[in-house]
């Protein structure tokens, strides 16, 4: 039976192997055996890993490992899918392992916040050459969570590009957002996993620190943004 690791998973070789579901934020630890039959699975053809490998062993699955590969075609990691999806390398993450980056990708924002910390924006950004320099660099490291970030990250002047390419990477994507510039097209078309919204309080309270009527933009943004199934929460 030829099984193959489900596109929703990716192998993530932290301090110690895991399997990650970037869709549902989900780490799972592995013992060596566990690890590699599922990079066998995940790369046939480069299921060498180093991890807890004897020489000449390979990547074969005893008939003892049954019952985990039950578990795992039960769970929807495995799948008997013929297709095998791009995977990033599997690489020895340093230690600590990075797992988290926020990202500030501009300092622009259409706000002005009376708690900001940035203040006025300079109209600074990574370009999307500098972008990709650190998607790469972060996959390579074995990274869990984006937080995309700025200033307001969708006034980057070349925002539409940068969401074009997040599908290529295999962690999870974090838009943090005022909400003033979402609409159903651009809800429609984001590649990020999950948004979180900037609310400080109920309205009275929100309007004074960010703006008349703010409030209530956001309040809409989040209606659509959950009307479009992607999850949101308004962070403290």
């Amino acid at each position: 039976m030829e099984y193959r690791l489900s596109e929703k998973f990716v192998l993530r070789w932290l301090e110690s192997p895991s399997l990650y579901d970037p869709g549902n934020d989900e780490l799972y630890e592995l013992d060596d055996a566990g690890f590699r039959f599922l990079q066998s699975c995940a790369s046939p053809e480069e299921c060498d890993t180093g991890v807890g490998c004897d020489a000449g062993a390979g990547c074969s699955t005893p008939e003892a490992d049954s019952e985990f590969i039950d578990y795992c075609l039960a769970e929807g990691i495995l799948t008997l899918d013929s297709k095998a999806a791009r995977r990033p390398p599997v690489i020895k993450s340093p230690i600590p392992s990075l797992r988290y980056l926020e990202l500030q990708i501009t300092d622009r924002c259409n706000l002005r916040c009376k708690h900001c910390y940035i203040g006025a924006s300079k109209n600074k950004e990574l370009s999307l050459i500098q972008l990709k320099a650190v998607l790469e660099e972060f996959e390579a490291m074995q990274g869990l969570r984006l937080l995309i970030t700025g200033g307001e990250p969708l006034m980057h002047s070349h925002f539409a590009e940068f969401n074009e390419i997040l599908p290529s990477y295999f962690f999870r994507k974090i838009l943090f957002t005022n909400g003033l510039l979402l609409d159903q097209k651009l809800l429609g078309n984001l590649n990020v996993d999950e948004i979180q919204f900037s609310v400080d309080g109920m309205e009275h309270g929100h309007d004074a620190l960010r703006g008349p009527g703010t409030f209530r933009k956001v309040m809409n943004s989040i209606e659509a943004a959950l009307a479009q199934a992607i999850r949101s929460r308004s962070p403290q």
